[in-house]
C-alpha cells in the first residue's frame, strides 16, 4: 500500500491573490500556476469550532473499515469526527495529481475555509489499496505514524474506487480553541471574536493582517478564555491568526480570513512559480527561499537579509532535530527555544526571530508562512538583518518533503555617528514639546563629559553603567557653581531612536542638556551595540 501525505505548516501569515492564464510547464501539486480552482460545493457563511455530522464519506464497507481503523490508530487519545474534513477529504481527493499527490497548500487552505475551518490547514494522507481486505489495518498504521508526529484533535475522510482502487484521503485537525461562530462577511467596523484556548494553552495573541499588506499584533490577556474587538474599517481582505503559548513554545491555534465589506471568494488562482529549488536539492530549496524572502522585503521597502553561516548551523540543526525526533516546534526539549539555540552558537544578538515551514518545494513553504500574519510580520520585519536557513527532506511516497527553519537576527552594523548627539536633542525635544515642556539646550561641558563616559563603557569591560555615569558626573564639578544641580543616565541600546524616550529627559525644570554616544563590543553587548551617556543639568 502506498502512503502520500500533504504536511501543512506550522508556526509558526496575505490575502489569496489573482493570476493570468496558466502557464505551459509551471506546476505546483499538479496544477498550472496561474489556473482557477473553484470550489467544489456552496461556502457555510459562519466559521464554526463545533464539530457534527459523519466523519466518513463513501460505500458504507469501505466506509466502516476506514472509521475503525482510524478509531484503532488513536484508541490512547480518541479524536472527534467533524463532517466538514470528510467533505474537505472528498475535495481533495477531487483534485489529486498524478501518483495520489494532493493539491498544493493553497488549494487545501482555500477549501478549507470555504467550509468554515479556523484551525491551521488540515493535513492531508492519501492512500491507495487494490480492495478492501487490508483497508483498515493500513490505515491503522498510516494514522498511527501521522500521530506519533503530533497530536490531532480531529479527523474526516472519504473513501471511493477509483482507477481500480479504494482510494482514501483522511484530512486531521488540531483543533485547539473554540470560538463562538463568526460570520466569514461583515460590513466595515469592530469585530467581535470570542473564546476560549483548549487545555495547556494560555496567553492568547491576535496577529492581523489588513488589505494593505500591513501586520498588527494584538496581546489578548494572559487567561486562556480571549473576548476582543478588532478595527477593521477598511473594505477587503483581513487575514486573522491566534496565536498560543505553549510547552513548546508559540503555536498558531486559528488563521482564516475575514471579508470585510466585499464577498467571500469562490474560487483561488494558485500562486508561484516551480522554478529551481522546488524540488531540487535541500541546498537548492534553501537558496530559493533566500531569493523569495528578500523579493518580498524589496517590494516593501525594507533592506535585504544577509545569509549567515552561523545562523545556517544553528536553523539545520532545529530541522534535523524536528524530523529525527518526530516533531515540529519552535521548542526543543534538546535545545531550547530559539535565542537559545542562537545564543549556545556564540551569536550575541537582541533580536531572534524564527520561522517553520514544511512542503514539496521553497515556493510552497514560503507562501503558507506569507499567509500567516505571525510568519509574514518575522519575514518582513525592518529591524531584522541576517537570516540562516536550514532544509532537511523526507520520503513521502514517491516524493521528497522538505522541512525548512528559517532563523532571523539582528546583527548591529558600523554606524557614522557624526552629528548622533545632536540628532537625540532633537528628538528628545520632540517627546518634551509634546508633554508641554520647554526645550533643552545642549550644554559642550556636558557634552565632553558625556561623550568621554561613553567611550570608556566600551574601552574598560569591567566598568558598569554606574561607574560611567558616576563617573561623567564626577567630571563636571568645576562647573557646578553653573547649574544648580546634574544628573546623569546610561543605556546601551541597537538604534539611537530608543534612547530618546527615556523618562528623565523629559523632567520640565530640566535646562541643559550633554550626550555622548559610542559604538563597541563587550563580552555583555552584542557587536556594534550604541552605549548613550545622558548629562541632565537644572539652573541656578
Amino acid at each position: 500500500m502506498r502512503s502520500i501525505s500533504l504536511i501543512a505548516l506550522t508556526l509558526a501569515l496575505a490575502p489569496l491573490g489573482a493570476s493570468c492564464g496558466p502557464k505551459e510547464g509551471r506546476t505546483l501539486g499538479g496544477v498550472d500556476v496561474g489556473t482557477r480552482v473553484e470550489a467544489p460545493g456552496a461556502a457555510v457563511a459562519r466559521y464554526s469550532t463545533a464539530a457534527t455530522g459523519d466523519p466518513v464519506i463513501g460505500e458504507a464497507t469501505a466506509a466502516g473499515a476506514v472509521r475503525r481503523g482510524v478509531e484503532a490508530a488513536s484508541a490512547e487519545a480518541p479524536m472527534a469526527g467533524d463532517e466538514r474534513l470528510a467533505t474537505l477529504a472528498s475535495w481533495v481527493a477531487a483534485h489529486l495529481a498524478e501518483g495520489g499527490r494532493p493539491p498544493p497548500h493553497d488549494v487545501t487552505d482555500f477549501f478549507a475555509r470555504h467550509l468554515g475551518l479556523v484551525e491551521p490547514v488540515p493535513h492531508i494522507l492519501v492512500l491507495g489499496n487494490p480492495s478492501s481486505e487490508g483497508l483498515e489495518a493500513g490505515v491503522t498504521d498510516s494514522v498511527r505514524q501521522f500521530l506519533a508526529r503530533q497530536r490531532y484533535s480531529h479527523w474526516g475522510a472519504s473513501v471511493a474506487a477509483r482507477d481500480g482502487l479504494l482510494l482514501t484521503v483522511i484530512a486531521l485537525s488540531r483543533r485547539g480553541l473554540t470560538l463562538d461562530p463568526v460570520s466569514r462577511e461583515l460590513a466595515p467596523g469592530n469585530v467581535r471574536l470570542q473564546g476560549e484556548l483548549g487545555a495547556g494553552l494560555s496567553r492568547p495573541t491576535f496577529v492581523i493582517t489588513d488589505p494593505s499588506g500591513s501586520t498588527e499584533r494584538l496581546p489578548a490577556g494572559s487567561s486562556s478564555a480571549f473576548q476582543v474587538n478588532l478595527p477593521m474599517s477598511a473594505e477587503g481582505t483581513y487575514r486573522v491568526e491566534i496565536l498560543a503559548a505553549s510547552a513548546a513554545g508559540d503555536t498558531v491555534v486559528a488563521n482564516f480570513p475575514l471579508y470585510i465589506g466585499v464577498d467571500a471568494p469562490n474560487f483561488v488562482v494558485l500562486e508561484g512559480d516551480a522554478g529551481p529549488g522546488e524540488a531540487g536539492t535541500d541546498d537548492a530549496v534553501a537558496a530559493s527561499l533566500l531569493d523569495q524572502i528578500n523579493d518580498e522585503r524589496s517590494r516593501v521597502g525594507v533592506p535585504p537579509l544577509a545569509r549567515m553561516a552561523e545562523l545556517d548551523a544553528v536553523a539545520h540543526g532545529h530541522s534535523v532535530d524536528m524530523r529525527d525526533n518526530a516533531f515540529v516546534a519552535h521548542a526543543s526539549p534538546r535545545t531550547g527555544t530559539a535565542a537559545q539555540r542562537v545564543a549556545a552558537a556564540g551569536v550575541r544578538t537582541g533580536l531572534v526571530l524564527e520561522n517553520i515551514g514544511r512542503g514539496y518545494g521553497a515556493s510552497e513553504i514560503h507562501r503558507g508562512l506569507m499567509a500567516s500574519p505571525g510568519h509574514r510580520a518575522n519575514l518582513l520585519n525592518p529591524d531584522i538583518t541576517h537570516v540562516g536557513l536550514g532544509v532537511v527532506s523526507e520520503a513521502e511516497g514517491d516524493r521528497r518533503a522538505f522541512l525548512a527553519t528559517e532563523v532571523f537576527v539582528r546583527m548591529n552594523r558600523s554606524q557614522d555617528l557624526a552629528g548622533a548627539p545632536e540628532r537625540l536633542v532633537a528628538l528628545i525635544n520632540q517627546g518634551r514639546e509634546a508633554r508641554g515642556a520647554h526645550a533643552v539646550e545642549l550644554d559642550p561641558n556636558l557634552a565632553q563629559a558625556a561623550q568621554d563616559a561613553a567611550v570608556s563603557y566600551f574601552a574598560d569591560p569591567t566598568r558598569t553603567r554606574q561607574d560611567t555615569v558616576d563617573d561623567a558626573s564626577a567630571g563636571l564639578r568645576q562647573f557646578a557653581i553653573a547649574f544648580s544641580r546634574v544628573g546623569g543616565l546610561m543605556t546601551v541600546v541597537d538604534d539611537i531612536a530608543e534612547a530618546s524616550r527615556l523618562e528623565p529627559t523629559f523632567d520640565p525644570e530640566v535646562a541643559y542638556i550633554g550626550v555622548g554616544i559610542a559604538q563597541g563590543t563587550r563580552p555583555d553587548t552584542p557587536p556594534n551595540s550604541l552605549a548613550v551617556v545622558i548629562l541632565l543639568a537644572w539652573p541656578r
